[in-house]
């Protein structure tokens, strides 16, 4: 159903025909609007993104001055 639909009914004056395009319009709306809010919720409880992967640095390798030893104390 269209908006233009809609028009064309009011203006006819049939009241039932325009009432039942509004009715299917909403409708519509109504359907889309909860659709693309589930996909929201969903990826919100699942964790899923939309982002794009990103890609992890290369671990960089520190070494002690010398004369000291690297301990798990140190670190």
């Amino acid at each position: 159903m269209s908006t233009r639909e809609l028009i064309d009914n009011i203006k006819q004056g049939d009241a039932q025909k325009s009432n039942n395009t509004f009715n299917s319009m909403m409708h519509d709306k109504l359907v889309t609007a909860l659709d693309a809010h589930k996909q929201v919720v969903a990826s919100k409880m699942y964790g899923a993104t939309t982002d794009a992967p990103v890609a992890e640095e290369p671990a960089v390798e520190i070494t002690p001055p010398e004369g000291e030893t690297a301990t798990d104390a140190n670190v």
